[in-house]
């Protein structure tokens, strides 16, 4: 009697490609999500170090009033409701700004008494919430320290 030959795939072979393609898809889909999650949170990096970057630029302008302590800010600070000098004026709209491009932003500016013929180095501390590595919501904070003198 001849022996028949079969030729194609059984339902078994199918079940276990179409398994392994599923399992490949799952590790796709988590990779794209982690990738979003981490632009996200490279996105709102950058946003922080521009508005500090801007508040330095603010601060060098106006090196007097830096001096005098006027830019100092401490965290959960409102911004000034109805500023009157240049100073406050800065500060209510770097704060404003930072409200708008970081999740529950915050900052605290903080410097030294200005010594004559010392560098004058001022520290700002920014923070927002975001997803943490353990996927709950938590808090960053980044420290900037720059030169204003």
């Amino acid at each position: 009697m001849p022996v028949k030959q079969v030729q194609g795939f059984t339902l078994l072979e199918v079940m276990i490609a179409v398994l392994v393609l599923a399992i490949g898809m799952l590790g796709l889909a988590h990779l794209h999500v982690t990738s979003m999650k981490v632009n996200q949170s490279a996105e709102f990096r950058s946003q922080a170090t521009t508005l500090a970057a801007n508040m330095f630029d603010r601060m060098r302008a106006n090196q007097q009033a830096a001096q005098n302590g006027a830019y100092a800010l401490a965290l959960n600070s409102d911004p000034p409701a109805s500023p009157s000098n240049v100073a406050e004026t800065d500060l209510a709209e770097w704060l404003t700004r930072l409200n708008n491009a970081l999740p529950q932003g915050d900052a605290s500016i903080v410097c030294p008494a200005f010594a004559a013929n010392t560098e004058f180095v001022c520290d700002i501390t920014i923070s927002w919430n975001e997803m943490q590595d353990d996927n709950a919501l938590g808090t960053t904070s980044y420290v900037y320290a720059g030169a204003i003198q």
